[in-house]
This record gives structure tokens, C-alpha cells and sequence, in this order.
């Protein structure tokens, strides 16, 4: 929960006003301001939304020095406990590089005379997009809030279309808007005389481990160990009570659900998990593994269509770029049980990219067998990355019509968004190249900004123990070998965590959460389905070739590339919702 907003540039009356409006779903106690005119036509503004959680007073301003200071989320490492955004404020007023030394999930902005610096924490927990037009520079942490300025249009980027069908997300700075732009994990900004400039600050391939690095095994287990225990105790030190936990039954969540509970010997903690009913395959054994040996207060949660249906136009509208992953209702459910009780939650992410989860065993194995016959001479790599997504990329040119794969460049300008990975000079090995693309691009543009979306319109407050700064370096600085270990995924965590959480659990190969929208969209959903995807919808839009669409939706077997036919329907119905809304405007 939680938000920041604001400009620099010719003053707008009613311009807060009316992005604090559009973000009011993300804050409980109202708005603060600071801001002030810094000379004739030049004026700063900096907002920043309530929830019931946060400290008061995250925004601040001394207008006779021409300073201004607003954060949102929370800060690990604040020098004072009360006044922090006064402070802050006249701690960096002569060397805003310091803000890099922040820890925590926040994005935060200062003004220092007539140049705004906008910064997002190292991982990217707290999202923040911003846009440029001739009078002004607007930021906030949806975009919709920027759309309150009317000199900001709401024109489509058509490169982002293949982009969006092929992750299920919208990676890098781009957004699905031209001229709208999400502020990097890790990275500063800082803007001056309507010039913008951004450089990482946070390099955390200048960790990763060396050959001449000759520690043993156990001194790597022993640092992940007691640096998931540094970042769970920052996580729970955010309020007076324990936090609630969201688990899954797998390696990640079981170990911040350990960690956490051995912080609070004598309280019971709230957890949630869903499932999908007795039809269908679900993690509830090794859920209530955890939920015995720890003794936790837990809520199961059936998710059906009938619950969240005549929702789900909001749950989309809550995400801004559309991300067509199907957990992220089940997040938003989750967290919308979990505010009845508690305003901070622990989740698992970060397990997966910063340890050598999923996805990297086919892609090490098809750097070790080269190309295929078929593969592009000169991408072949970046091909395969893409294909490892197992989405609409073997799709694109019937999915796509010959217009938008055009202008937007099509499946060259995929591969070049993937290439800066690949060859990089760091990091080194080859497996750590795959953890960067997926803690910088998967971690900062999916899973990060999915969670903190759903849980922040339920007046939550997400933490990532797993995705700290210290983890992400920790995890760099273990020898690959020992996060990969043949076929086994995530070693080093693992063994880090084996005497906490039961052996079932870490012995288990990792399974995700199967959302079943394929069934669903046979059964239960097939007429809401239909009636959004009609052919005068898509046709209406004009992005997309009807009659392929026409035998996704027939579950065609033999015509539709890769099959996975409900997961092709589930991303195109969330595209239909989000563009309606967003781009049409029709709320």
C-alpha cells in the first residue's frame, strides 16, 4: 500500500489533487504534501498517499532552501526514527548520491534547487513510473495517476504488444504507453532543465564469486542463512505485531515462514494459501506441513471464478500494464483476506531468480548443444530464452497482425531487449547471466510489481525477504554450482534452511502454483470469454488476427503453435479488460 506522486515544471492547479484520486485505492489516512514554487513558472510538488502501516510525515520541504523530500514504503536503515523525511531531506541536500546507501522497499524523490532526483530501492519492491512533456515532469506509482495531467497522452506502444504476449509482462524501462516510462530496480534518476539522466547504482554483478575464491561449502551456507535471517528480522521490524505470512508449500515461502515464526516463540502467525478445489492439483500437503510444525493461525482460500468474475475488470485495472500471469488473482484474493487482520505480509518471492530457480536447466542445456537447425544464425540464444517463457512467442506472427509485427518490430527486437544479458561482461558464468535477466527483468517487472499492485489496493504491505539487497548479492557470491546442482534447483537455500523446514519440502522438485484457467475457460468462464474476446472486440481494437484467435478459443490442436490454449486465452482476455479501461477509458 502506499504511493508517491508529484512533478516539477510549470505549476498545475489541481494536478495532486487529481492523482491522489486515481491512487486513492492505495492509501486509508488520506494524503500528504510537500512542495513549493521554486521560481516564476518553476514549481515542485510531492505527494504521498496514507495507508494505516506507514510512518506520518514521509514527505517534507524548506522552501527557503529549496528542498523537498517524499518516500514511500519503508526504510531499513533510517539514521532517526521519527521525522525521517525531514531528516533525509538535509542528510542528502548536499550529495543526493547518498540516497544509494537507502535499504529497504521504497522509491523516493528529492528536490535540491531546481534538480529532482527520483530513486527506486535495489530490488525493485516499490515501482515508479514517470513522463516528460514541454511543461512539466510527472511521476507516481501507478500510471493512471499520470494520466491526470492532460498534456500526457494515452498512445499505445506498439512494440510493447509482442513484448506483452511473449514474457506476460512488459520488461525494462518501456511501459505499454509511449512516453511513459517505469523507473528501473536499482537505479537513480535525476532530472534538470526538463533533461533526464539514469545510471544503476545497484551492480550487484560486481559480487559474483571468482574462481581464485577458495571457501568452503559450509561458509556459503552459513552466510545465506544468517542473511535471510538479517533481511526477515528488517521485515518484521516494520510493525509492533508479526507479520502475516502468504505460503505456497514450496522451498521459498516455507523458509521466510520458518525464519519468521522462530522470531515470535510465544504468538501464533497468521498464513494464507490458496488452492483451486478438490479437482485439481494443489500444494496443500506441503502447506499444512508448515502450518502443523509451526502452529500457525492459517486461513485456506478456495479460488473459483465465481469469486472473483464481476471483479476482475478492477483486479486488472489495479495493474496498470496488463500482466497476464493468472496468479494475479489469487494474490489480489489473498491479500484482500489478509487486511482484515494484519497491514504487512512475507511472501517468497525471490527464491526462483535469485537462485537458480526454473527456466535456467533448458537454457543451460541449449547452450550446451548449440543451435538447432532451424534457429536463427545470429540469435539463437536470445530465440530460446524467448521460447522458454512458453507463451505467444511462437505465436506472434499469426496471433499479431501484419501491422503491429511491423511497426513494432517483431521478433528482432525481442531478441536485442535480451542480448545485453547474454553478453554482458558480468556476470561471468552463464548461469548467473540467466539470474540476472530474471532478478532484473522478471523479478523488477513481474513478480515485484504483481505482488505490490494486488496487495497495495488491499492496504498491504508486501515484503520480499528473499529479494533484499544482501540476498541478491549473497546469492551472486555463491559459486553457481552450489545454487544449480546438476537438475536441482536452489542447493545453496536449500541447505541453508534444511534444519528449519521439513525434508519433504526441501527435497521436492519445484512445481509452481498451476492456476487452472484452462479448465475454467472450458467450463465455468467459456461464456465470459467469449463475450470478450468477440470477434467485433477484436476486431475493434484491430491488433489481432480474429480467426487464430477464434481456434485458441476451439482449443485446436493441430493450428495453434505449443498448445497451452488457456493460457493464450487468459492473456488476451487481460489485455481486452486493461485496454478498455485504459486505453479507451471506459471504467
Amino acid at each position: 500500500m502506499a504511493c508517491l506522486f508529484g512533478y516539477i515544471g510549470e505549476p498545475a492547479p489541481g494536478l495532486m489533487k487529481r492523482m491522489a484520486a486515481l491512487l486513492g485505492h492505495r492509501y486509508a489516512r488520506g494524503w500528504e504534501r510537500a512542495g513549493m514554487d521554486i521560481r516564476d513558472g518553476l514549481t515542485i510538488a510531492i505527494g504521498h498517499g496514507m495507508p494505516a502501516w506507514a510512518k506520518e510525515n514521509q514527505v517534507a520541504a524548506v522552501p527557503e532552501r529549496r528542498l523537498a523530500f517524499g518516500y514511500t514504503g519503508v526504510l531499513f536503515n533510517p539514521p532517526v526514527e521519527t521525522d525521517v523525511a525531514e531528516h533525509l531531506m538535509n542528510h542528502f541536500r548536499d550529495a543526493p548520491e547518498k540516497m544509494t546507501d537507502l535499504e529497504g522497499a521504497f522509491a523516493a524523490a528529492l528536490l535540491r534547487g531546481e534538480e529532482l532526483t527520483l530513486i527506486r530501492d535495489p530490488s525493485g519492491i516499490k515501482v515508479l513510473y514517470w513522463a516528460r512533456t514541454p511543461k512539466r515532469f510527472v511521476f507516481a506509482s501507478e500510471i493512471k495517476a499520470l494520466f491526470a495531467d492532460p498534456d500526457i497522452p494515452r498512445t499505445l506502444r506498439m512494440g510493447a504488444l509482442p513484448e506483452y504476449f511473449t514474457f506476460s509482462f512488459i520488461p525494462g524501462e518501456g511501459t505499454m504507453f509511449e512516453g511513459i516510462h517505469e523507473l528501473q530496480p536499482g537505479t537513480i534518476l535525476t532530472c534538470r532543465n526538463g533533461s533526464v539522466d539514469r545510471r544503476r547504482y545497484f551492480m550487484f554483478e560486481n559480487a559474483e564469486w571468482q574462481e581464485t575464491d577458495r571457501r568452503e561449502e559450509a561458509d556459503y551456507i552459513r552466510r545465506v542463512r544468517t542473511d535471510l535471517e538479517t533481511s526477515v528480522a528488517e521485515c518484521c521490524s516494520v510493525q509492533p505485531d508479526p507479520p502475516a505470512v502468504f505460503v505456497s508449500g514450496g522451498i521459498d515461502s516455507s523458509a521466510v515462514l520458518a525464519l519468521a515464526a522462530r522470531r515470535y516463540p510465544d504468538r501464533r502467525l497468521r498464513t494464507f494459501s490458496v488452492h483451486f478445489g478438490p479437482k485439481y492439483a494443489s500444494e496443500n500437503e506441503f502447506v499444512s506441513m508448515m502450518v502443523d510444525q509451526y502452529r500457525t493461525d492459517h486461513t485456506w482460500l478456495t479460488i473459483r471464478p465465481d469469486r472473483f468474475l464481476k471483479r476482475l475488470r478492477d483486479i486488472i485495472w489495479t495493474l496498470d500494464d496488463p500482466i497476464g500471469d493468472p496468479i494475479t488473482v489469487p494474490n489480489f484474493l489473498m491479500a484482500e483476506a489478509a487486511s482484515a487482520v494484519t497491514g504487512v505480509v512475507l511472501n517468497g518471492e525471490g527464491g526462483d531468480p535469485c537462485f537458480g530457480g526454473p527456466k535456467n536447466i533448458p537454457m543451460m542445456l541449449s547452450r550446451i548443444y548449440g543451435p538447432l537447425p532451424d534457429d536463427p544464425p545470429e540469435a539463437w540464444l536470445e530465440y530460446h530464452y524467448l521460447l522458454s517463457y512458453r507463451k505467444c512467442f511462437a505465436d506472434l506472427s499469426r496471433l499479431l497482425s501484419p501491422e503491429v509485427l511491423r511497426e513494432s518490430g517483431g521478433e528482432p527486437a525481442l531478441t536485442e531487449l535480451i542480448r545485453p544479458f547474454l553478453t554482458a561482461e558480468r556476470p561471468k558464468h552463464f548461469l548467473n547471466k540467466l539470474m540476472s535477466i530474471n532478478i532484473r527483468l522478471k523479478g523488477a517487472n513481474l513478480i515485484l510489481v504483481k505482488v505490490d499492485k494486488m496487495t497495495s489496493a488491499n492496504g498491504i504491505l508486501a515484503l520480499a525477504p528473499l529479494f533484499s539487497k544482501r540476498i541478491v548479492e549473497t546469492s551472486m557470491a555463491c559459486p553457481p554450482g552450489m545454487k544449480l546442482r546438476g537438475n536441482v534447483e536452489k542447493g545453496v537455500l536449500k541447505q541453508a534452511v534444511a534444519d528449519v523446514v521439513p525434508a519433504p519440502i526441501v527435497r521436492r522438485p519445484k512445481s509452481g502454483m498451476m492456476v487452472p484457467v484452462r479448465f475454467w475457460l472450458q467450463g465455468e468462464m467459456r461464456r465470459y470469454a467469449r463475450r470478450v474476446l468477440s470477434r467485433r472486440n477484436l476486431r475493434r481494437v484491430g491488433f489481432f488476427d480474429v480467426e487464430y484467435v477464434r481456434k485458441i478459443f476451439a482449443y485446436d490442436r493441430d493450428d495453434v503453435q505449443g498448445s497451452r490454449h488457456g493460457l493464450k486465452l487468459w492473456m488476451l482476455i487481460t489485455f481486452m479488460l486493461w485496454y478498455e479501461q485504459m486505453v479507451e477509458g471506459k471504467r
